[in-house]
């Protein structure tokens, strides 16, 4: 899976993708095509890289440098068919070998300033010969025409065509002189050739480096820590920056959530509005952006590498296939089974599983799968308002509604200012009933409150 395709199982991805602060758009492309990573070595030394990152951008002393890194990327442009025109033995136009002359040129002068950082895992490929060939004149000018400097006959016969004042005459004289560029042209794509891959190399390169930085500064933004890679999930102080900015402007800030699970099934109970959903959804996220490369937003995180993150949260999904609620979930729970019998890594979140059907079966259904997730091994998070679970598993309860004393009212904007988030581990089923105590404090009709207790 590509970063680009992660956006539908993580829409909170793009929220991330819009925060990226890059250079220029070889950077951004170079993110959208980010495979999703599950090698423990790539993922360590993005980590390692990423930190130095950091350091460098705290330096303020490197700021000059890292202000003209920048100009020089953000000039670049991603010329990938031109090279692989060249790369194919095509015959390049003006045009194609203006660009190549000028990425030439740039990632001549990034590469120095690469060097003055101390990166040194990237290796720039020396265009010392690709710029001599472009530039006879030696102006390291991003131009490029059939200079005359190649040809003493092109030479020549440019100056007949300023003193001519023949029209005829001057005509052949311009003939000629295409019949000698194009021969150069053919002449230099072919010089040229083989440095199509070390062309396409120094792009890549300078990709990362945008990437990278973009990386860091977000990293810096949200103060996010350096997550490391482990045997089992512990989370403390994870947030959610997408909820979390919504929040703000709300004038509300998001509580943090602390979890640690290993290779199990976790059972998670509390009342509507008690926030299940969105820890799954914060899960979720930061597994996708530990496994592309990002630091976390939290105190600290230790994470396993996955193969894949299956999710059943919300209605989203159903609303995209055009099936009932009911059918997508138990869809998505047949494909989690189904990935983890094929001996792939899963981490599965699923919210408030079968909460559409009635009580009686749904208790079936969160039962059934807790009790075969734990004979595959699967490492799931399951969230339930259901009470009286027939299951072993470890089991964590929201904290929830926590009232001052004394409050007879509540406005509905501001009871999520009295919900505690925090997850406690508790042995026992049952599931906090605060439904009646949130309509009463709404100052929900009394009649209607009196019938509901019948």
């Amino acid at each position: 899976m590509l970063f680009k395709n992660a956006f539908e199982q993580q829409p909170s991805l793009r929220f991330v993708y819009e925060r990226l602060q890059f250079n220029s758009a070889l950077g951004r492309q170079h993110l959208l095509n980010l495979p999703f990573c599950a090698d423990d070595a790539q993922l360590t030394a993005e980590f390692d890289h990423l930190e130095t990152f950091i350091a460098l951008l705290r330096d303020e002393s490197l700021r000059p440098v890292l202000s003209h890194l920048g100009q020089q990327i953000h000039q670049l442009n991603n010329i990938a068919p031109t090279l692989l025109s060249l790369e194919n033995g095509a015959v390049l136009d003006d045009i194609q070998l203006f660009e190549i002359k000028k990425t030439a040129i740039l990632t001549d002068v990034i590469a120095q300033d690469v060097s003055k950082l101390g990166i040194s895992w990237l290796a720039y490929e020396p265009m010392d010969e690709v710029i001599h060939l472009l530039d006879p004149e030696q102006t390291h000018i991003p131009h490029f025409y059939v200079y005359s400097a190649y040809d003493e006959e092109l030479a020549c016969l440019r100056e007949k065509m300023k003193t001519s004042r023949d029209s005829q005459e001057t005509e052949t004289y311009r003939f000629q002189a295409q019949e000698i560029e194009d021969r150069l042209r053919a002449e230099l794509s072919e010089k040229l050739c083989p440095f199509s891959r070390a062309l396409s190399l120094n792009l890549r390169n300078t990709a990362s480096i945008d990437l990278l930085t973009a990386k860091a500064r977000l990293a810096l933004e949200w103060g996010a820590c350096k997550p490391q890679i482990g045997d089992r999930h512990d989370l403390k102080m994870l947030t959610n920056p997408e909820i979390a900015a919504t929040l703000e402007q709300k004038g509300r800030k998001f509580q943090p959530v602390s979890i640690a699970f290993g290779r199990e099934t976790v059972l998670i109970t509390g009342a509507n509005m008690a926030g299940k959903s969105v820890l799954l959804q914060s899960l979720s996220l930061a597994q996708h952006l530990f496994q592309f490369g990002f630091f976390l937003p939290a105190e600290s995180a230790t994470l396993p590498i996955v193969d894949e993150v299956i999710t059943s949260i919300g209605d989203r999904q159903s609303a995209l296939s055009g099936l009932s609620s009911f059918a997508v979930e138990v869809l998505t729970i047949d494909r989690i089974i189904k990935t983890a019998r094929d001996g792939k890594r899963v981490l599965a979140l699923v919210d408030e599983l079968a909460r559409t059907t009635n009580p009686d079966e749904g208790r079936r259904m969160v039962n059934g799968f807790i009790r075969l997730s734990r004979k595959l091994g699967l490492t799931a998070v399951v969230t339930t308002h259901y009470s009286g679970l027939d299951v072993e598993c470890k089991r964590l309860r929201v904290k929830g509604l926590r009232i001052p004393e004394g409050t007879d009212s509540l406005s509905i904007g501001h009871i999520a200012d009295y919900m505690d988030y925090t997850l406690t581990e508790t042995r026992d089923d049952e599931v906090p009933k605060e439904a009646f105590t949130i309509a009463r404090l709404l100052r929900i009709d009394e009649e209607f409150l009196a019938e509901c207790g019948k």
